[in-house]
């Protein structure tokens, strides 16, 4: 499809993506690719951070730990298979997620998936756990936690693509899914939502060196144990634009619970392969926060990179849990944490 291979085109510009080279080919119509990242991480409060990794004061070496395997399948023209078997931050080696799986059909300018799929909620949510497409060592987790971690649905999705000129593009694709159950863990609490649907549409715009990437979704469901039926409106809005050397990217993720938002810049000096980066984000009224960060990035190969981050985080109000999975006053903690990270990304 023509916005496929543009945005190929644009990730590629803004060093995104790594050499296509880098998948298997196991036969003229299977591929086989892999990613995974993992980190030495620590901060200076007890109290744990961020949804799904749970990072503390003791250093850690598994909070940031992925590793997937992916395999695409061109079953005949026009349709396609692909899954996606991810062993997430959260998971245990043992219990890998099956992340997506889907068929696909594609016909003129429309697509249609069926299966298990990738939310489409964000800028980098198609690649979200393969951290050699990002510059950051995580994704900023003010929007990319918004929804607890949440990234994949079972049901149906339609794209059309249409092509405004010869530099500009319009993706357009609605999406349903089905009943499911949700879970998250916080700390020893695990948390239950039992998902009626969620239907949502996304928008992207996308030129030769920008991207501007609109979304919304709407979440029927029960949080158990109560019988109590809820709706959830989610509303995302996010851009990317590069200019030589220059990346900036900035989304804003807003719902009736929460406002969540970050602008990113970073600087490539691609004759020595390193890429020093700034993130300013921000949460208010569910969590409240401010946070800092300030990284650099080093891609040894074009399929390996290395991040340091340090990342500083100021809560608004004394007692909101801000990023942490729950209030630090509960740790006897102060409400601001610093953190550290050194990571380490691969794809093959």
């Amino acid at each position: 499809m023509l916005l496929s291979r543009q945005y190929t085109f644009l990730a590629l510009s803004l060093g995104l993506v790594a050499n296509a080279e880098a998948a298997i080919e196991l036969t003229d119509n299977i591929m086989l690719s892999g990613f995974g990242s993992t980190s030495i991480s620590k901060t200076d409060n007890k109290t744990p951070l961020f949804v799904n990794r749970e990072i503390a004061d003791e250093t850690c070496y598994d909070c940031d730990t992925i590793f997937g395997l992916q395999l695409d399948v061109a079953l005949f023209e026009g349709v396609d298979a692909s899954a996606q078997l991810v062993k997430r931050t959260q998971d245990n080696w043992s219990e890998p997620e099956l992340e997506w799986a889907y068929l696909g059909y594609e016909f003129g300018d429309f697509e249609v998936r069926a299966g298990r799929l990738r939310l489409p909620l964000f800028l980098v949510s198609e690649f979200y756990y393969v951290g050699q497409a990002y510059t950051w060592a995580r994704p900023p987790q003010e929007v990319y936690d918004a929804i607890l971690g949440f990234t994949s649905y079972d049901g149906i999705s339609l794209a059309w693509d249409y092509e405004l000129s010869d530099e500009v593009s319009l993706h357009i694709s609605p999406y349903y899914g089905f009943e499911r159950l949700n879970e998250v863990e916080l700390g020893s609490a695990i948390l239950q939502f039992d998902t009626e649907y969620m239907a949502g549409i996304y928008v992207d715009l996308v030129g030769f060196n920008y991207r501007v990437h609109a979304g919304f979704m709407q979440a029927k469901y029960t949080p158990r144990p109560t019988t109590e039926t809820q709706k959830l409106d989610i509303y995302t809005l996010g851009a990317e634009y590069s200019l030589d050397a220059w990346l900036w990217m900035a989304e804003i993720e807003y719902d009736e619970l929460q406002t969540n938002w970050y602008a990113s810049m970073a600087y490539a000096f691609s004759d020595v392969g390193l890429t020093p980066y700034l993130v300013y984000a921000e949460s208010h009224e569910l969590r409240e926060s401010k946070g800092v960060t300030l990284g650099l990035r080093y891609d040894a190969t074009s399929t390996i990179s290395l991040n340091f981050e340090m990342q500083s985080i100021f809560s608004h109000e004394p007692g909101n849990r801000a990023q942490f999975i729950t209030s630090p006053l509960l740790y006897g903690e102060k409400e601001d944490v610093d953190l550290l990270s050194l990571t380490v990304n691969f794809v093959f």
